[in-house]
């Protein structure tokens, strides 16, 4: 084979090669950006997925400002830090559709997360000006963090918040009352007779209660409020800028709410009482100890004297 053949083979096999790569590219469900430091657009490449990404071909030419008004400060900031440093930079960013100026109609619908990581490029010149820019659908990931997030404030079993989120929101409360001498008041619930509850209906019964008191309990609540599970039949409500009598008057209209009600179990009709136990943030308090305490304090008086009763400490 003479020279002239083998370049000619080398240039089809370059060719055929290039050809296969471009194909790969433009098949790639997340879609690749070249991105000069000016913020124009260069090229695109891939983003085949519809269902999570705008048809791209109307971004090349156009600069940031122009499709990304509301994202294109990051994006540029993001930019101009990777060709500073000359290494990739990587940012999360949340999309709506309706965000992408001059967008075609097979848009996706809802917010979409995106990961987006720029990568500096050498031109001809083995000079760095441009990045390519790698996007990636994370909402599936984001969806999920938020899932396990909610159940880490969760409690399992009834829905409430947990003991563990009350702890740091009720921590960061006291600490803001401690400083504005605001009003923050806490109601200690327990549900009278829980075990005489168990030994008729059985552990099902005493988790139907639980579940149904939260429900109850709910209804008689501000959004500002937290209501969480505080131990076994207990609960606890931070109540935010209540003083002791606003709190006296939730904790009435919880109780007898409560006895009012009744829970179905079985074919069985469960009915039960509640006992409160209400403390004020004081100034003389230091740790979110001293309020749970007293709060503790009123709740075992209520029981002493007769349960389905309130008390305060």
């Amino acid at each position: 084979m003479d020279t002239m053949k083998k370049l000619q083979a080398v240039e089809e096999k370059f060719f055929f090669t290039e050809q296969q790569i471009q194909a790969i590219a433009r098949a790639l469900a997340d879609p690749i950006f070249v991105i000069d430091e000016s913020g124009k657009y260069l090229d695109v490449i891939g983003g085949s997925d519809r269902s999570a990404y705008h048809s791209s071909d109307f971004f090349t030419g156009k600069y940031l400002h122009e499709v990304l008004p509301d994202l294109a400060e990051i994006f540029m900031q993001t930019i101009s830090e990777a060709l500073a440093d000359n290494s990739p930079k990587t940012i999360e960013y949340q999309l709506d559709p309706a965000e992408i100026t001059g967008s075609s109609l097979d848009s996706p619908m809802g917010n979409q997360w995106f990961e987006g990581r720029a990568c500096p490029i050498k031109d001809k010149a083995n000079e760095v000006h441009s990045v390519i820019w790698l996007n990636f659908n994370i909402t599936d990931r984001k969806n999920f963090e938020e899932q396990l997030q909610e159940l880490s404030e969760k409690d399992d079993l009834t829905g409430a918040y947990s003991r563990r989120y009350f702890f740091q929101i009720f921590a960061h409360e006291f600490s803001i009352v401690r400083r504005s001498r605001a009003k923050l008041s806490v109601l200690l619930v327990a549900i009278d007779n829980f075990q005489e509850i168990k030994d008729k209906y059985g552990q099902d019964g005493c988790n139907t209660v639980l579940k149904r008191f939260v429900l109850f309990g709910e209804d008689n609540f501000r959004q500002s409020d937290l209501f969480a599970r505080y131990e076994g039949e207990k609960f606890i409500v931070m109540l935010p800028n209540t003083p002791t009598v606003g709190a006296a008057i939730t904790a009435e209209r919880l109780r007898a709410s409560t006895e009012e009600k009744s829970v179905t179990h079985d074919k069985q009709t469960i009915k039960f009482t509640i006992s409160i136990g209400i403390s004020l943030v004081l100034e003389g308090d230091t740790e979110c100890t001293d309020v749970l305490s007293r709060a503790d304090t009123a709740l075992n008086l209520a029981r002493k004297n007769g349960s389905n009763r309130i008390e305060m400490s």
